[in-house]
Order: structure tokens, then C-alpha cells, then sequence
């Protein structure tokens, strides 16, 4: 959005200092607000966490100045942009996010009254998949306002980076490689996946398995399982030259990720570029987002439904269509970018 040419101010807040800095980039009309404010109790006092960034908004920038306000999550951020509505008259988009859904909407009911009021205010309400909004939709805060604010819903998926869609392979897979691409914690469900592919070792002796990435809480037991089947598991390490992880897709057939919770997951949309066959998490992410038969989706806390996804895509390759229909372009943040500019546009127009 800065290369087309819009002017922009990124307020970004937190509580942990290393972060301040975090994402910056030489811009031609894009402001970057950093600002420590968070504190741990705010954590658990939504109203006054909310008070508190207000004020260090207001404190930070020059709120009459503005147009518009994109809030890139629901409960933290759009609690802001209601405020400035409020207090400023600007229109506002929210993004709805995992955190929104699976955390403020799950375990946090005295949020709900402020999300209420934001999706009511909101001129657009943007979802990363199809599947978030189905489930946003079917909670109960949200129910009874459905009919007030589903006239403002907009289906927009993240992009990836271009290298991908530069780099799209599109003749099949062959062989029983698998591939995981992500971090080693409880919410990948990494351990999981190995646990399954070990027991179906035993009906494809010639199946392998690789690791790329690391940190979190699982590393410790990922390592472990990798030490004890080295001569078919294999860690890559944390990989981030991208002709280097092109080879390691390569060398696979199948991609599998089953994360307990996914807002969009751009992994998936990689190795879809490059026609690995996909196993993915019902109900999340990339479910949904495509019509054509790229890969079973599962849920993921059953190590019988992983390994049920895992078998079909083993033994039946000939029944996914790959990528052969999919048009990548959508995934272009350049491409991505207009579609913002036009919803922005769109507010000032009304």
C-alpha cells in the first residue's frame, strides 16, 4: 500500500521492549509508532488495557489528520478504532482474527460488549478465511447482531511472498515423502504428526519424514524423536534461503501441518505452489478457501483422524487435483494491496 501511494500511520503497542522496531521498512509515506505501554496486569484488564493505549494513541498521533482506521484485530485494536469513531468521527475496517475467535470470543466474555459495538460501528468487517468466519458466525455473542452486520463481511486472504507464485511447480508429485515447514510448538502439533507418521512407517516402509524450523515448546521432544529414527526422519533446521527450502518441497509429496489453531497459515500456500498434496486443520485456516480437491483436512487433537488424512493422501494421490486450476496471482500482496485501497476508498466514498 505504500507503492500505491497512500499515506499511512502503523500504531503498534506491546510490553516487551525488544519489540519495539519490530517490522519497520524504508517507506515513501508509511509512519511507524512504537510504544511500550503494555504491562503484564493488562492482560487481565481488558477496560483498562483499552484506556491505557487510548490515551498513548491520542498522545502518539495527531487523530484528526486521518481518514480512515484499519484495526488489524477485533478486540484489541478495534476497541481503539471504535473510540476514535466516537471521539473523531473517522470511519473504521476490523480485521477478525484466530486470537479473536478462538481466544476473546472462547474465554473471555466481559469482551463481548465492546466486540458487539465495534462490529456494529465497523464499516467493513475482513476475515483471512472462510473458514474463521464460519466459525466467528456460529458463536453465540455474535449470533443475535448476525443480521446487523453480515452486509459488511469481506473474505480476504493473506498473500504470499512473491518468490512462490514466481516459482509455481505444477506437474504432480510422486513417492511418500512428507514434509513439515513451522515451529515446534504445542499449537503446530508437531509431536502429534510424528506420533502418526511413526505408526504409518510400518504400512510404508519407504515413508520419510521432514522437519523444517525449530523453537518452541516441542523442540526438546522433536529432537528426541529425531535422534531415535534418523535413518528416515530428517531435521533441516530452520531454513530461510528460499532456493533452499524450493528443493526441500521439491523432495516431497506431501505437506502436512495439522495446527490446533490457524488464522490463515501462507505455509500451506507455499507448498500448494510448488503441488504438494496437503493435510491441513478442519474448521481453520486454509479450509474452505478452495473448491478443488488439494489435500483432507482433519482435526487436529485426534491422532486417529491425522492418521486417517495421512493415509487417504498416501494411498490414493490420483484423487487431488493439485494445482493445476489455481490461480496464484490472488496471492500477490500487490494484488492484495488494491483490494485494501478499494475498501478504503469505498469508506471515504460514503
Amino acid at each position: 500500500m505504500d507503492g500505491l501511494g497512500l499515506e499511512q500511520t502503523i500504531f503498534t503497542y506491546f510490553r516487551d521492549a525488544n519489540l519495539n522496531g519490530r517490522n519497520s521498512f524504508e517507506s515513501i509515506g508509511t509512519e511507524f509508532v512504537y510504544s511500550n505501554v503494555l504491562h503484564l496486569y493488562h492482560r487481565a484488564l481488558y477496560h483498562l488495557k483499552i484506556r491505557d493505549v487510548y490515551r498513548e494513541l491520542q498522545g502518539w498521533v495527531n487523530l484528526p489528520l486521518f481518514d480512515c482506521v484499519h484495526a488489524v484485530t477485533l478486540f484489541s485494536d478495534g476497541a481503539l478504532a471504535y473510540r476514535v469513531k466516537k471521539d473523531y468521527g473517522k470511519p473504521y475496517v476490523v480485521s477478525v482474527r484466530n486470537t479473536d475467535v478462538n481466544t476473546f470470543l472462547g474465554y473471555a466474555p466481559h469482551t463481548w460488549q465492546m466486540g458487539r459495538k465495534v462490529l456494529l460501528n465497523a464499516s467493513k468487517i475482513i476475515f483471512i478465511s472462510h473458514a474463521l468466519k464460519e466459525k466467528f458466525c456460529s458463536h453465540v455473542a455474535v449470533k443475535g447482531i448476525l443480521s446487523q452486520i453480515e452486509n459488511k463481511f469481506v473474505v480476504q486472504p493473506n498473500g504470499i511472498d512473491d518468490y512462490w507464485i514466481d516459482h509455481v511447480w505444477r506437474k504432480k508429485k510422486s513417492g511418500n515423502n512428507i514434509l513439515y515447514v513451522g515451529k515446534f510448538d504445542s499449537n503446530k502439533n508437531v509431536v502429534r504428526l510424528i506420533k502418526v507418521v511413526c505408526a504409518l512407517k510400518k504400512e510404508y516402509p519407504d515413508l520419510q519424514l521432514n522437519l523444517v524450523g525449530g523453537k518452541g515448546g516441542q523442540e526438546k521432544d522433536v529432537q528426541k524423536w529425531v535422534q531415535k529414527y534418523s535413518s528416515w526422519i530428517h531435521y533441516h533446521g530452520e531454513v530461510y534461503d528460499k532456493d533452499v527450502l524450493r528443493e526441500i518441497y521439491s523432495n516431497n509429496a506431501i505437506f502436512a501441518m495439522p495446527s490446533i489453531f490457524e488464522t490463515f497459515g501462507l505455509v500451506y500456500i507455499e507448498a500448494l505452489t510448488q503441488n504438494l498434496r496437503l493435510l491441513y486443520t478442519k474448521g481453520q485456516g486454509i479450509d474452505g478457501l478452495f473448491k478443488e480437491k488439494i489435500g483432507e483436512s482433519v482435526n487436529p487433537l485426534s491422532v486417529k483422524d491425522i492418521k486417517c488424512g495421512l493415509a487417504k493422501l498416501l494411498a490414493f494421490p490420483q484423487i487431488y487435483v493439485g494445482n493445476q486450476s489455481i490461480d496464484f496471482e490472488s496471492f500477490r500482496w500487490r494484488v492484495i494491496a488494491k483490494v485494501y485501497k478499494e475498501i478504503y476508498l469505498h469508506l471515504l466514498d460514503n
